[in-house]
């Protein structure tokens, strides 16, 4: 019997707008909306190890230990989760049919917007955005090594400490970000949001197609 979902096993969120490789397990039947609320890992990635968060938000909540590679895409969840960091070859077989991830079509350089629905809000330090490196193998789940080594985009508030501005360092529920103007063909987007007073960050994947 399945243990039913308190409200506080609830208190996160998901992207809603556009669609996440999350959204897409949901419409394929391997998740539930509650499951892709919590794809939550440590929030100090790409570092393997926990710690404290960088200058100048070290006052924030340090990092529990962020998602071992392969498995950044669902937050470190290795359970149902796990789907969203299968290659097109594991979906299909998971599923017993031809599958590969939807490509959400962009323009290089393109503002990219975002909307979130959060079941209760935390106390936000902000949101990073990484992307595959060029020539990253789409045959291979993603890691460290096939994601570009810093965030193309931080979206930050500078507050500090945490604990002092609590009515400012809010979750967002429309954020947008530019897009990097030097890639082409499928990429994959990993978009993290960052809590300030735990040590978790919760992860959202898109699958694009630059033009």
């Amino acid at each position: 019997m399945n243990k039913p979902q308190t409200e506080s096993q609830l208190r996160h969120g998901r992207v809603t707008t556009p669609a996440s490789r999350g959204s897409v397990a949901i419409d394929v039947g391997l998740l539930e909306g509650w499951q892709l609320n919590e794809m939550e890992g440590g929030k100090g990635f790409p570092a393997l190890t926990a710690g404290p968060f960088p200058a100048p938000y070290q006052t924030d909540t340090p990092s529990v230990a962020p998602p071992a590679d392969g498995f950044i895409l669902s937050g470190g969840k290795a359970d149902a989760r796990d789907c969203v960091n299968y290659t097109n070859e594991e979906m299909s077989k998971k599923l017993n049919r031809p599958f590969t991830w939807p490509l959400l079509n962009v323009d290089p350089g393109q503002v990219f917007n975002v909307t979130w629905q959060y079941t209760a809000p935390h106390t936000t330090r902000g949101y990073s955005w990484f992307i595959t490196k060029d020539g990253w193998d789409p045959k291979q789940r993603i890691s460290r090594a096939q994601l570009e080594p810093k965030p193309f985009a931080d979206d930050f508030y500078t507050q500090v400490p945490y604990y002092s501005h609590g009515s400012v360092l809010k979750a967002k529920v429309d954020h947008q970000v530019k897009l990097p103007a030097n890639k082409k063909g499928h990429h994959v987007i990993v978009l993290l949001w960052i809590v300030a007073n735990t040590g978790n960050a919760f992860y959202q994947a898109f699958d694009v197609d630059f033009k």
